[in-house]
């Protein structure tokens, strides 16, 4: 695998044409360049090298730091929009080529992030100690009492036990994250819900906010950590890019995948953004669990409409010829489990601008 792999998309003062900078490149190759065509650029480094799906786990990490190190460094300069990591471009050309179709799109999302920032909170607790906590209930000790006194209570008895714990980790779990957010939540343009990556983890949330109002962000964690006091444990990580709020997600069209979509859509090749959304509305509505008369399930899941209508439309958006690319700036979802979940999770005890 070779060629250009890029950070994502910043504001460019300087014109059209490259601008090499002194900051290492992805897995120390080279250094980073910008490649700017009029307003925007592209900030990027050359990349040779295997699939990164296909690397160690250590080396990925290591990638994944040297990503977010050019990110942050270009984030002292103004809004950045960060495109998804291991975004590779095969040919300089298709650079300038990115940056001519995107840049309506670009242009917009860097507007609207120009004066915002990345906030990650996470919120930990001790969960052996949690765990005598709901060991002491008088509901949880008299189910152990039972299964201590009747040999014969069996497996039911014991996952109704374990039942019993979890779901009163959850109600704790919930009760903390509700006077968290319901604190964090008035200084933030917006936030974004991540995976919890362990049950040690209470909450792990993403925050946009004003660059203004980061000292505000943390002075508050600094009084729900006196508030909770040996209950929880806090660490806010950034400032960082939009990670979680706008990442650029850039391909190349497959032909039989935007056939397959068109048919699954009734759409002819010539369709327009608009005759897409229409087509999605009426099958999604034919194939609502509340439509169906029968105990058939429908010939059409709406994940798989969902899909097709969103790659029909990401090509509308972008459409420059037969070799356009897709582009697509895309928040992260709860349920996506990112490539690199257990990168970021170990990330996040490394050191933050």
């Amino acid at each position: 695998m070779e060629g250009n792999y890029i950070y994502g998309i910043v504001a460019s003062h300087n014109g059209a044409g490259l601008t090499h900078l002194d900051i290492p490149g992805i897995d120390g190759q080279g250094l980073t360049f910008l490649c700017a065509r009029r307003d925007i650029a592209c900030l990027a480094s050359h990349y040779s090298g295997p699939e990164f799906s296909s690397l160690p786990r250590e080396q990925v990490l290591h990638c994944l730091l040297s990503h977010q190190a050019v990110m942050e460094h270009a984030m002292n300069e103004g809004p950045v929009l960060p495109a998804k990591f291991g975004t590779v471009l095969s040919a300089s050309s298709e650079l300038y080529q990115l940056l001519e179709q995107g840049r309506p799109l670009f242009q917009e999302a860097l507007n609207r992030l120009q004066y915002v920032v990345e906030m990650e909170v996470v919120a930990t607790w001790d969960l052996q100690q949690v765990l005598r906590e709901i060991g002491s209930q008088s509901d949880i000790v008299a189910a152990r009492e039972t299964i201590a006194r009747e040999p014969g209570a069996g497996l039911e008895a014991r996952l109704r036990l374990g039942q019993m714990v979890k779901a009163s980790l959850d109600r704790r779990r919930t009760q903390f994250c509700e006077v968290i957010v319901g604190c964090l939540r008035p200084l933030a343009v917006d936030l974004q819900p991540n995976a919890l990556a362990s049950d040690e983890m209470v909450m792990n949330v993403a925050f946009l906010i004003e660059r203004v109002r980061q000292a505000e962000l943390e002075s508050c964690l600094r009084q729900l950590d006196s508030h909770f006091q040996d209950q929880l444990k806090f660490r806010g990580i950034g400032p960082l890019p939009p990670y979680s709020f706008a990442t650029v997600e850039v391909s190349k069209p497959d032909g039989e995948k935007l056939t397959a979509a068109r048919h699954l859509l009734g759409l002819v090749e010539t369709c327009s953004e608009a005759e897409v959304r229409r087509a999605y509305r009426h099958l999604a509505a034919q194939s609502h669990p509340d439509r169906q008369t029968s105990s058939e399930p429908p010939q059409v899941e709406l994940t798989q409409l969902r899909r097709a209508a969103d790659l029909l439309i990401a090509q509308c958006r972008g459409r420059m010829g037969d070799d356009s690319f897709l582009i697509a700036i895309k928040r992260r979802r709860l349920d996506e489990v990112p490539f690199l979940r257990f990168a970021e999770t170990e990330m996040a005890g490394a050191p933050h601008g």
